[in-house]
């Protein structure tokens, strides 16, 4: 899955059974899951720390406020 190609579905967990050793500690990591619009086969994970999950969510969150705003922008322009 590239970064170009779309993806039908995403979801985000933790494994309780994994953790995993750090820099910082232990940490228990969150893994990130994005499945292609097929739904078959190609599949993209990665497992993120505590740190990187939250600047992750925080990014998302900055990108979905900005993209709400220039909707919102277009739709009121017209």
């Amino acid at each position: 899955m590239s970064a170009s190609d779309s993806y039908r579905h995403m979801e985000a967990f933790t494994e309780s059974d994994r953790i995993e050793k750090t820099m910082d500690g232990l940490c228990r990591p969150v893994i990130v899951m994005m499945v292609g619009d097929t739904g078959e086969g190609e599949s993209a994970a990665c497992p993120l720390g505590v740190h990187q999950a939250r600047n992750l969510a925080f990014e998302l969150l900055v990108c979905a406020e900005h993209a709400e705003r220039l909707t919102h922008g277009r739709e009121a322009g017209r």
